[in-house]
């Protein structure tokens, strides 16, 4: 996602904390209750009120591993592509996914989002267990982390970002199989397409963008569709969140990373991915930043959890 996305799924996802345990599941998908219930409340109100607290560092956390750290390959992506989309890759040694829904097999050519999201929520777990005993690691610093990790969270659900087809070879050097990719810009496309549908809600609802100057904040036909209210996180609301069970965070990330991938094949269909599916545009974009929030606050709420365990 773009800067403005960025900042709003993280704003949006700050201030929905406490109410979304409202429609907070488990693994079996049921939703919480009695004492369990009221221990997710008491975290989330507890983590929403701290990360209010640093609000202020939200345009630049959220956006800091692209604008400070630059770890956007292999870190932000995790491309996926499947046999029929490059029959005879001849790559059957690469890590291979199963589609817990279509069952369809996914190698990963390249790429290490959810190791990176894994390996950050443990260390910033580490860091809230060793602040009781070290005040050099301070709860500014962690909840910059928080607010950081969700530009990852927030790649994860951009299609293009869990795709192979997304990177056109630029030599026959480049170990890619052959086969039909999207156009070179089908990724700054979409991207630009969602800021500039977001751009407008967010300003209307104050969340502040930093070096905003003559960019229009004229509404477009697809801002609708990323405008979210606290019903949006009501019980059977369609901002869900997930109990992710311990040590089970890479298998969220991954399936999460695997469901990009197939709505990356509808909306740039096998037959003809150059050509992108825009009556899917609608929907998708709504089910893309709904699942983006909610995804969000489950991953914050493990790492949470997670630091308070003994």
């Amino acid at each position: 996602m773009k800067h403005n996305s960025h900042i709003y799924v993280a704003a949006k996802a700050m201030g929905m904390a406490a109410t979304a345990v409202d429609n907070l599941v488990d693994e079996k998908g049921e939703y919480l209750t009695g004492s369990a219930k009221s221990a997710a409340r008491t975290d989330a109100n507890e983590m929403e009120r701290l990360l209010h607290y640093y609000k202020e560092r939200i345009t630049e956390a959220t956006w800091a591993p692209d604008d400070v750290l630059h770890d956007n390959h292999p870190f932000h992506v995790f491309k996926l592509f499947a046999e029929d989309e490059f029959p005879n890759h001849g790559m059957g040694q690469l890590a291979k996914f199963k589609d817990p829904e279509s069952d369809r097999t996914y190698w990963k050519f390249s790429g290490g989002l959810p190791y990176r999201v894994d390996h950050m929520a443990q260390e910033i777990a580490n860091m809230e267990k060793l602040r009781a005993y070290n005040d050099q690691y301070t709860l500014k610093q962690i909840l910059y982390l928080y607010l950081m990790i969700s530009h990852y969270v927030a790649d994860a659900h951009v299609p293009n970002h869990c795709d192979l087809r997304d990177d056109p070879p630029k030599d026959d050097n480049s170990g890619q199989p052959e086969g039909s990719y999207m156009e070179e810009s089908a990724h700054r496309d979409l991207e630009e397409l969602w800021d500039k549908a977001v751009t407008p809600v967010a300003l209307a609802e104050d969340i502040a963008f930093p070096g905003w100057d003559t960019r229009t904040d004229e509404p477009t036909p697809l801002s609708p569709r990323v405008t979210f209210d606290m019903t949006s996180v009501e019980k059977g609301g369609e901002i869900k969140v997930h109990v992710i069970p311990q040590n089970k965070l890479m298998d969220f990330m991954i399936n999460m990373c695997i469901k990009s991938k197939n709505r990356a094949r509808d909306l740039f269909p096998v037959a003809d991915p150059r050509t992108r599916n825009d009556d899917l545009l609608p929907q998708l974009t709504r089910t893309v930043f709904a699942d983006t929030i909610g995804d969000l606050l489950s991953v914050w709420r493990y790492i949470w959890v997670r630091s308070r365990m003994r």
